[in-house]
């Protein structure tokens, strides 16, 4: 036996069959969702297509915008929903997008104080405002006979008229009256009233109609006169 030759311990087989060792399998990637992007992202859409329709089509863009509310709380809570639901389910890291949060809360806060505003008909006193404008409009009746029995005439108004002679046996109401309304006055042609009684007559002026509200109304500066044959007694009744 060669004592010169060094004895190897571990055999040449321990090598074959040691198990090689399988690589670890590779990490899924990690996802990020961010709660309230998707509902802001619908949210400017559902805006920008409100504002678009209300050009195109004419519409009150106001209108449009109480639909923007409900849908943006529903969006956000369907987020919420999904973020419950796929919670430690998914390989991925929610959080919450607390700028696209705010800016959603804010334009649906908006949109229910503008909803609240129209249906308490605080928003409608404020537009009507806005839109109010100042009209100037010329009267003038039908000519009235007046019978030579009539010694007096008694006139009540509801607004301011004054009271001329003419050398004519005629009655009639005419002048001019600047108002501030949204929309033009009618009947104004229809505001004189008469009824005999005895050798008196009675002359009624009514008053347009007119508005009032909460926060603006309509109002009327009277110039009109009613025109009597001369020579007559006339009576001026409180309204």
């Amino acid at each position: 036996m060669n004592m010169d030759r060094p004895i190897n311990p571990y055999p040449a087989e321990s090598y074959s069959s040691a198990a090689v060792k399988e690589p670890y399998p590779a990490a899924k990637p990690v996802r990020e969702w961010r709660v309230g992007s998707l509902s802001m992202g619908i949210t400017l859409i559902l805006i920008g297509t409100a504002f678009a329709v209300s050009i195109w089509q004419d519409a009150k863009a106001y209108e449009l915008l109480l639909w923007v509310a409900p849908v943006v709380f529903i969006l956000l809570g369907v987020e919420l929903l999904i973020y419950l639901i796929t919670v430690g389910k998914s390989n991925a890291i929610i959080r919450y997008d607390w700028l696209s949060v705010f800016f959603v809360g804010v334009l649906g806060t908006g949109s229910l104080m503008l909803s609240l505003l129209m249906s308490s008909g605080i928003y409608g006193e404020i537009q009507r405002e806005i839109d109010m404008t100042y009209r100037t409009a010329y009267i003038e009746s039908g000519k009235l006979e007046v019978p030579e029995e009539i010694s007096t005439i008694i006139v009540q108004a509801a607004l301011y008229v004054s009271v001329e002679e003419a050398e004519t046996n005629e009655l009639q109401l005419m002048g001019q009256i600047r108002y501030r309304s949204t929309e033009p006055l009618s009947n104004l042609n229809e505001l004189i009233h008469t009824n005999r009684v005895g050798s008196s007559l009675y002359v009624f002026v009514d008053a347009p109609d007119r508005r009032g509200g909460f926060l603006t109304s309509d109002s009327i500066n009277s110039g009109l006169i009613v025109t009597i044959p001369s020579g007559l007694e006339v009576e001026r009744r409180p309204y």
